[in-house]
């Protein structure tokens, strides 16, 4: 994983396989910190927050969010890398994990989504999730402008489930209605793919239960050993 420092706030621990951790639209990386603790000791986590989050700036230009410009970034920290690199992501970080390894194959060697979803097909869904995300931007705490980082434009991802073909752990709550359907979906669509569903937990599956997104890593980090 590469040492270079894009303009992304990073936080780098441990040695061992290349983890990178993404997170959700709400949150920032130290969401990962419970489950990074139980990794760092034979794992090199990175973990950063997205542009708009966190520590990372927020620029004006809305390209800045679109979703190439932030594959762009992620390209930054892991083209470099001589050691196969797992990416975890939570909800949008899930689906950006996706979105690489179908716009760059061959980049990523595994994938771990915690509570994440493909994106929606119908257009009409898109723009009721699009809606909901503009709105929502003030709770979450972000700009209405990097709030277009969680916009989907197309469905491309979930048109193109089939073709990603890294091995994939899926983490979601019992209690994550939202997402409860869309992890039944990528279960049947995916090729490589296991699926550990967390009993009462909800969306913030690594907060509640960070031993079982850490024990998901692992299962992808040894295949690839």
């Amino acid at each position: 994983m590469s040492d270079r420092t894009p303009f992304l706030h990073i936080d780098r621990r441990g040695d061992g396989p290349d983890v990178l951790f993404l997170h959700g639209l709400d949150s920032d990386s130290s969401v990962w910190g419970p489950t990074v603790d139980l990794l760092a000791g034979d794992h090199r986590c990175v973990s950063i927050d997205l542009p708009g989050h966190g520590q990372s700036p927020s620029p004006d230009d809305p390209a800045a969010y679109g979703r190439e410009a932030v594959l762009d970034d992620i390209d930054e920290l892991i083209t470099d890398s001589t050691r196969p690199t797992t990416l975890v992501g939570h909800s949008l970080g899930g689906y950006l994990g996706m979105a690489h390894v179908l716009t760059r194959p061959s980049v990523l060697s595994g994938l771990v989504l915690v509570s994440t979803g493909p994106g929606f097909r119908d257009q009409a869904a898109r723009e009721s999730w699009n809606e909901r995300v503009e709105a929502s931007a003030p709770k979450y705490g972000v700009t209405s402008t990097a709030a277009g980082i969680a916009l989907h434009i197309d469905s491309m991802v979930i048109d193109r489930l089939q073709e990603i073909d890294i091995p994939v752990a899926l983490v979601v709550g019992s209690d994550d209605r939202a997402f409860l359907g869309a992890n039944d979906y990528m279960e049947r669509k995916l090729p490589n793919v296991t699926r550990t569903t967390v009993e009462g937990a909800r969306h913030y599956v690594m907060k509640s239960n960070p031993e079982t997104v850490a024990d998901a890593v692992r299962s992808i980090t040894n295949q690839l050993q």
